[in-house]
C-alpha cells in the first residue's frame, strides 16, 4: 500500500531521486507495489543458499547452516540475485530467536518472520507471541 502511494503521488521526488541517487528505485518500488512476494520457510532458505555455495555460485564471509542467523549477506542474496524481489522468511530456529515467540508444532522453529527487501536485506520483522503459560515456565 505504502509504495503504491508513493508512486502516485510523489512523482517528481521520485524522479529527481531515479536520476541522482538511485536509477533503479522507481523499478523496485513498482516491483513491491505489483509483485506479490517470494515466500520460503528458514528451512527452504538454508538449503537454498547452500547450494550455491556448493556449486561455487557464491561464496559467503559467514558460513550457511541450518541454525545459524542468517547474516545480511545471505538475505541479500535471496532478495537481489535468487528471487529479485521482496521475500519473507518464516519459522525460524527456536535457538536463533528471542524465548517469548510461539513453539512450533515441530519443537525446533518458532513463529517469527522477516521480510527482506532487494537492496536492503531485512526491513521487517515480527513474531507470534507465545501465550501458553506451561511453554513460558
Amino acid at each position: 500500500f505504502c509504495a503504491k502511494k508513493v508512486l502516485e503521488t510523489c512523482g517528481p521526488d521520485l524522479e529527481f531521486f531515479n536520476a541522482r541517487v538511485d536509477k533503479d528505485l522507481i523499478d523496485r518500488l513498482k516491483l513491491i507495489a505489483n509483485e506479490p512476494f517470494q515466500r520460503l520457510s528458514y528451512t527452504e532458505a538454508v538449503e537454498k543458499l547452500s547450494k550455491v555455495v556448493e556449486s561455487g555460485e557464491a561464496k559467503f564471509e559467514y558460513e550457511v547452516a541450518w541454525g545459524k542467523e542468517l547474516q545480511t549477506e545471505h538475505e541479500k542474496w535471496l532478495t537481489d540475485k535468487m528471487f529479485k524481489k521482496p521475500t519473507i522468511v518464516y519459522n525460524y530456529p527456536a535457538d536463533c530467536k528471542a524465548f517469548y515467540m510461539r513453539m512450533n508444532e515441530d519443537g525446533k522453529t518458532v513463529a517469527a518472520m522477516d521480510i527482506l527487501c532487494p537492496g536492503i536485506g531485512e526491513l521487517v520483522g515480527g513474531s507470534q507471541r507465545e501465550e501458553r503459560l506451561d511453554m513460558l515456565d
